[in-house]
């Protein structure tokens, strides 16, 4: 069967509850964890899609002579 994965926006929504229900103190230590690893799935599955879209963005940007020429996109490196 395969593992259905929900759309950015869903899985940032469910990674949101995921974050609110962990900063509840009175969370049982084995939910707590289920919930943690959960959120780290979603995590993955959400920047593996953001990476993806990156690769596929181009920017457009002048050449030496002043015309409109297609590049990669290469996002600042943040980290």
């Amino acid at each position: 069967m395969k593992k259905e994965t929900l759309d950015f926006e869903a899985a940032l929504k469910k990674l949101e509850a995921i974050v609110a229900r962990l900063e509840n103190p009175e969370v049982p230590l084995q939910e707590g964890f289920a919930l943690y690893e959960e959120g780290m799935k979603l995590s993955a599955q959400m920047k593996k899609e953001l990476n993806d879209i990156e690769k596929k963005v181009k920017i457009l940007q002048r050449d030496g002579r002043g015309e409109m020429q297609e590049a990669d996109f290469e996002p600042e490196d943040n980290g």
